[in-house]
């Protein structure tokens, strides 16, 4: 059994003539960058062909017995040697032999006696674009793979958040998840479409540039646009599917936390933080902003999902009422230990409420925007959640005018319950 030849860092160049002067000008030429192998026959030259793999074969076109034209015939018929670069070195100036050479699979015609500052050249510059080549295949191999697991993990993404607002949307509770996940998803949209808009250009392209090598008529300059056009969609597949990764990640602990019920022990400002991220594609279209200074290592056990609804439920409600007819209005939220106990606060800078409304505020189905985008749950459902499922109190002041402030009071331990 003949064994692969081991590595070398020196690329692999196979000489074929069958006069050893010519073999012997070519191999000083070539020996002190390449590993040369020598071959005065074309039996000879298949041999040395399937034992070696060269990367480069310059051939002969005139030898006795088997003509340069036949190896180069059984190089390219055989799939262990197809892809060797071959180049005709031949005394002969006959166009008719040239192009029969080419529709053979050879790359290039050099002229005896060669010019040993022309053939270095020629054979660096084949043997380069070879290695592009190779890793042009080896990209379009495994690119569309690549692309196509991005966007079923996207997809699988996707798939779970509608499948979280479909269970979200069974409970009066959770209803404002459903506007949330919607906006995540097309927020998702922009990324997705811009990654697979790179990654088929990439493909379109490298199958035209397969086009022009295998007629023969690939130029250094398509080879050039390629590799820029190539590194262009690469970096931008990578921003977009890194963007997209980046807000999956951030809602899909508040999606787990809203879709169940459950508690855990969890640091206050790390989880409003995902909160309040989460509703960024759907606050965005406001000028108003939130503010967070709640303070590390401030630790619950209790349920961050029910958590989660109070505060999308108040900053939705200030965007909603607070800044009606104002531009650029702040929510800030805080938060302080006391004991056992931390006291979360939700405040605006708001248009505030009268005392009228203020005494009717977590009545149901009490808004002053019924019809016109209000439900009238929403302070109801914040009231059941922190008094009911998170054991704590709800307090609101505001002064017209000046803004609205609430104060959630909850055990950092949630009671067992009864």
């Amino acid at each position: 059994m003949t064994l692969p030849p081991a590595p070398s860092p020196k690329p692999r160049l196979l000489v074929v003539d069958d006069q050893p002067v010519n073999i012997q000008i070519l191999f000083s030429i070539f020996s002190a960058d390449y590993e040369v192998f020598m071959a005065t026959s074309g039996e000879q030259a298949l041999q040395v062909c399937a034992e070696r793999q060269p990367d480069l074969v310059l051939l002969d076109v005139m030898m006795p017995g088997m003509d340069g034209h036949e190896v180069c015939r059984r190089l390219k018929s055989n799939p262990a040697s197809q892809d060797i670069a071959v180049i005709f070195v031949t005394a002969q100036n006959d166009p008719a032999q040239e192009s029969s050479g080419l529709e053979l699979g050879a790359v290039d015609f050099i002229s005896k006696p060669v010019n040993a500052a022309v053939v270095r050249a020629r054979v660096g510059a084949h043997l380069l674009l070879r290695q592009a080549l190779a890793q042009v295949r080896d990209l379009n191999s495994t690119l569309e793979a690549r692309v196509q697991q991005r966007t079923l993990e996207l997809e699988t993404a996707l798939q779970e958040l509608h499948e979280s607002q479909v269970h979200l949307a069974m409970s009066e509770a959770k209803a404002t998840l459903s506007m949330l996940v919607a906006s995540v998803a097309h927020e998702l949209s922009s990324p997705i479409g811009n990654g697979l808009m790179a990654s088929g250009t990439v493909v379109a392209q490298a199958r035209d540039l397969q086009q022009l090598v295998d007629s023969g008529t690939l130029k250094r300059s398509d080879l050039s646009g390629f590799l820029t056009m190539l590194a262009g969609a690469s970096d931008l597949t990578q921003q977009n599917l890194q963007r997209a990764h980046e807000l999956i990640g951030n809602f899909r602990q508040v999606a787990a936390d809203q879709a169940s019920e459950q508690r855990r022990t969890f640091d206050l400002r790390a989880t409003v933080s995902e909160i309040v991220h989460s509703l960024t594609p759907s606050l965005r279209r406001f000028t108003h902003t939130v503010v967070q200074i709640i303070p590390d290592g401030i630790v619950l056990n209790s349920q961050p999902g029910s958590l989660g609804q109070v505060v999308i439920n108040l900053i939705n409600n200030a965007y909603l009422h607070a800044f009606e007819g104002r531009t650029h209005g702040v929510v800030t939220l805080s938060a302080t230990l006391q004991g056992e106990r931390v006291v979360l606060v939700v405040e605006d800078n708001g248009l505030g409420i009268a005392p009228e409304v203020l005494a009717k505020m977590f009545q149901p189905f009490f808004s002053t925007k019924i019809g016109r985008g209000g439900t009238g749950l929403g302070m109801t459902i914040v009231h059941k959640l922190v008094t009911k499922t998170l054991g704590g109190e709800v307090r609101v002041q505001s002064t017209l005018g000046v803004g609205t402030r609430f104060e959630i009071e909850l055990p950092l331990t949630l009671p067992p319950a009864t």
